[in-house]
C-alpha cells in the first residue's frame, strides 16, 4: 500500500513539474510577446490640424493622436509619436522604421503595402479656391487651372487622368493655403475638416471659399506593414473598446464639436423614439384622409401657379427669340463680314455684309459643310481654317482684298471648336496705299535727280572730251585703243544708271534677293552725295563690306532714303553727324541709323508711322508710313529710339534667311 502511495506521489509530482514547467515556457513567450509590442512606435503628418500636428507650445496633438493614446491607455501599452512629413511617414513604416501610421484614407494601391484598421471616422475632401473666384465651381471647371495638392495625397492620382490639369505639390496643406493666398494656384483640394481648421488659423474664412461637393468619401483608418496582424489586432480591439465605453464619442467632441459614432446605449434609445415615432406617424397617416380635400384644393392652387409660371416663361423665350433677332440684325448691319461654323464644320450664320463681298446667296452656303464652298478656299492656310491675315482674291473676275481673322469660341468656360471668320474689304485701303507709297516714291526720287545729274555728267564728261579730240588724234592707235575701251565702259554705266532709276520708279511688289549692304548704301549715298554736302553732313559708314540681307534692293532704297534724308532734315546742329553701322545680332543682322539731332518726344513716338503725321511745316508725313509698309511685306522689323537733345536711332533687323552670307 505505501509502495503504491509512493509512485503515485511520484507520479504527480512529475506531472506538477511539467506543469510549471510548460506553464513558465508559456507564460515567458508570452510576457516577451507583450514585452514586444509594449512600446509602439506611431507616425504621423506633423502638420494636418485638426487630426495631427505640432501647436504653438511645441506639443504634437490633434484628434487622431488622442485617439491613439486612447486606445493604447485601454491595450495596456505605450506609444511613441514621431511626428514627420506624410511622404516620410509611409517611407518609415514600408521599411519597418514605425509601426503604424495613426490616420490614412484607404485605396486598393494603398493596401498593397498597408493593412488597415476598422474605419473609425467617414472623411472626405473638398475643392477651395478665393471668394472672387466664380470661374471655378465644380471638379469639372479643375481643366486649364493650376492646383496644389500635398505630397502623397490619393486626390492626385485622380486628377492625372483629367487633361490639361497643372499639379503643384506641397509639404504640408497649410503651404497650399498659403500659395492659393498668394496667387500661384487657382485652387486647393484637401481634407475638409482640416481645410476650415486652417481658413480659421489663417484668419482668411472671409477670403476663400469650398466649392461644390465634397470629394473622395472613404473610410479613415489606422495602418501597419504589411501583415502586422499582432499590432493591427491591438489597435482594433482598443478601438471597439473606446467605441463601446463612450471615450471615442468624447474625444470626436473635443475636436470636431458633434458626435459621429454612438455608443449602443444611446442607439438603443434612439431606436425607442423611433418606434414612438413611427407609432404618432401611423396615426398622423390616418388623419391625413381627414383633411385629403384640403389638399385638393391646394393643389388647383399650385396648379394655377404653374400655369402662370408657365405662360411667363413663353413671353420669355419670346423675349429671347426678339433678342437674338436683335443680335442678328447688328450682325447684319456691321461693316465687317461674319461666318460662324460649328464643331462639325458646318456654317450656322454669314450676315449680309459678308455674302455682299463674296457675291453669295444665303441658300447656297447656310448650314453647308465649309469645305464644299469657297469659304475654305478664301480663309484656308494649309488646309485649316485658322489664323488670319490678308487674302487676295478673285470674284467675277474682279482682283479684291480680304483682311481677315479667325477666332475659336469658347463658350460657358467649356472648350469646344466652334470658329468665328471676321472679315472685312480692304481693297480700297490697299489700293490708297499702294497710290501713297507711289507718291512717297517720287518725292524720294526727286531727291535723287540732282545725284542722278552728276553722275550723268562724269561720263558724258569723257564721251564728249574724245569727241573733241576725235579729228586730231585718230591716226594715233593708242588714242584709238583707249576710245574703243573707255566710250564703251562710259555709254555702259549711263545705261545701268537709267536702269536703276526706270525699276526704281516701277511700282511692283516685293522681288526679295541676297544684296550686298555695303555696296547698295555706298551706291546711295553717292547719289545724294549733293544733299549732303549742302547741309553740310558728315557719314560715318560702318558696314561690314560681306553683310549681306534678304530683300527688295529697290524697296531697301526707298527706305534709307527716308531714313537718311530724315535725319538730315531733323538735326540742327552745327556739327551734323550721321552714323551708319551694323553688327550681328541672334538670328541675324542689324542695320542702324543714328543722329545726334534734337530727339523725339515721348508723346510723339507711337505716332510717327501714321499716315500724314509731321513735325515738319513743309513735309507730307508719308515717308515713315511708307518705310514701315515696305519693311513689313519683306519681313524686315524695324526699331526705334530716341532722347530728347540727344538724337535718334533707327534700327532694321534682318532674319538670317539660309542663302547668302551673313556677317
Amino acid at each position: 500500500m505505501k509502495g503504491s502511495l509512493k509512485k503515485i506521489f511520484f507520479i504527480l509530482t512529475i506531472i506538477i513539474i511539467t506543469f510549471i514547467s510548460v506553464s513558465s515556457i508559456y507564460y515567458k513567450n508570452k510576457i516577451e510577446e507583450e514585452k514586444d509590442y509594449r512600446v509602439i512606435k506611431v507616425g504621423g503628418d506633423l502638420n494636418f490640424p485638426p487630426f495631427e500636428y505640432i501647436d504653438d507650445n511645441g506639443i504634437y496633438t490633434g484628434f487622431n493622436v488622442d485617439i491613439i493614446r486612447a486606445i493604447a491607455l485601454r491595450g495596456g501599452f505605450e506609444v511613441e509619436f514621431y511626428p514627420m512629413k506624410w511622404e516620410e511617414a509611409c517611407k518609415k513604416l514600408k521599411n519597418g522604421e514605425i509601426d503604424v501610421i495613426q490616420g490614412m484614407k484607404y485605396t486598393m494601391e494603398r493596401s498593397k503595402y498597408y493593412d488597415f484598421s476598422e474605419g473609425y471616422l467617414e472623411n472626405s475632401q473638398s475643392i477651395f479656391v478665393m471668394e472672387n473666384n466664380y470661374e471655378i465651381d465644380s471638379y469639372e471647371t479643375l481643366r486649364g487651372n493650376t492646383v496644389a495638392i500635398q505630397e502623397g495625397d490619393i486626390a492626385i492620382n485622380n486628377l492625372k487622368g483629367m487633361e490639361n490639369i497643372n499639379i503643384v505639390s506641397t509639404k504640408d496643406q497649410e503651404e497650399a493655403f498659403k500659395k492659393l493666398i498668394n496667387g500661384e494656384v487657382d485652387a486647393i483640394i484637401c481634407n475638409t475638416l482640416t481645410g476650415v481648421n486652417y481658413l480659421d488659423k489663417l484668419k482668411v474664412r472671409n477670403r476663400i471659399k469650398p466649392v461644390d461637393m465634397p470629394l473622395n468619401y472613404t473610410a479613415y483608418s489606422m495602418v501597419v506593414k504589411k501583415g502586422n496582424s499582432k499590432v493591427l489586432g491591438l489597435l482594433n480591439k482598443g478601438l471597439k473598446e473606446i467605441q463601446k465605453n463612450g471615450t471615442y464619442e468624447m474625444v470626436y467632441r473635443k475636436w470636431f464639436g458633434n458626435t459621429n459614432d454612438y455608443p449602443k446605449w444611446y442607439i438603443k434609445n434612439i431606436i425607442k423614439v423611433l418606434l414612438i415615432g413611427s407609432t404618432i406617424f401611423i396615426i398622423i397617416i390616418l388623419l391625413f384622409y381627414l383633411w385629403n380635400d384640403m389638399l385638393k384644393d391646394e393643389v388647383k392652387k399650385h396648379t394655377y401657379k404653374l400655369e402662370e409660371a408657365n405662360e411667363s416663361l413663353k413671353k420669355k423665350n419670346e423675349h429671347i427669340k426678339e433678342e437674338k433677332d436683335f443680335r442678328e440684325w447688328i450682325l447684319n448691319s456691321i461693316f465687317n463680314g461674319i461666318i460662324t461654323i460649328n464643331d462639325e464644320g458646318k456654317i450656322t450664320f454669314i450676315n449680309d455684309m459678308a455674302l455682299k463681298i463674296l457675291n453669295l446667296e444665303p441658300k447656297e452656303i447656310m448650314h453647308e459643310y465649309i469645305y464644299n464652298t469657297v469659304i475654305k478656299e478664301i480663309f484656308s492656310q494649309e488646309g485649316n481654317i485658322n489664323g488670319s491675315g490678308l487674302k487676295e482674291y478673285y470674284i467675277e473676275d474682279k482682283k479684291i482684298y480680304i483682311n481677315y481673322n479667325i477666332n475659336i469660341l469658347n463658350e460657358n468656360n467649356q472648350y469646344c471648336n466652334e470658329s468665328i471668320i471676321s472679315f472685312r474689304d480692304v481693297t480700297e485701303e490697299k489700293l490708297m496705299q499702294e497710290t501713297i507709297r507711289t507718291k512717297d516714291k517720287m518725292e524720294s526720287l526727286g531727291t535723287l535727280l540732282s545725284g542722278i545729274a552728276h553722275e550723268l555728267r562724269n561720263p558724258l564728261t569723257s564721251i564728249k572730251t574724245y569727241a573733241e579730240l576725235l579729228p586730231r588724234k585718230y591716226e594715233n592707235p593708242r588714242f584709238r585703243e583707249m576710245i574703243s575701251i573707255d566710250i564703251p565702259k562710259e555709254i555702259e554705266r549711263l545705261n545701268n544708271l537709267i536702269n536703276d532709276l526706270l525699276e526704281y520708279s516701277r511700282p511692283r511688289r516685293p522681288f526679295k534677293e541676297h544684296i550686298n549692304l555695303y555696296d547698295v548704301i555706298d551706291n546711295l549715298l553717292r547719289l545724294i552725295n549733293d544733299k549732303i554736302h549742302e547741309e553740310d553732313t558728315k557719314i560715318n559708314l560702318n558696314i561690314h563690306k560681306e553683310a549681306y540681307v534678304f530683300i527688295d534692293k529697290n524697296h531697301l532704297k526707298q527706305v534709307l532714303i527716308n531714313l537718311i534724308l530724315n535725319a538730315i532734315e531733323c538735326m540742327d546742329k552745327e556739327e551734323k553727324i550721321i552714323d551708319i553701322y551694323s553688327y550681328i545680332v541672334e538670328g541675324g543682322i542689324m542695320l542702324c541709323i543714328s543722329d545726334n539731332g534734337p530727339g523725339i518726344d515721348g508723346k510723339d513716338i507711337g505716332k510717327i508711322y501714321n499716315p500724314f503725321y509731321t513735325t515738319k511745316s513743309y513735309g507730307t508725313g508719308l515717308g515713315l508710313f511708307v518705310s514701315y509698309q515696305l519693311l513689313k511685306e519683306n519681313g524686315v522689323n524695324i526699331y526705334i529710339e530716341s532722347s530728347e537733345n540727344v538724337g535718334t536711332t533707327f534700327k532694321l533687323y534682318f532674319k538670317n534667311v539660309g542663302d547668302g552670307n551673313n556677317i
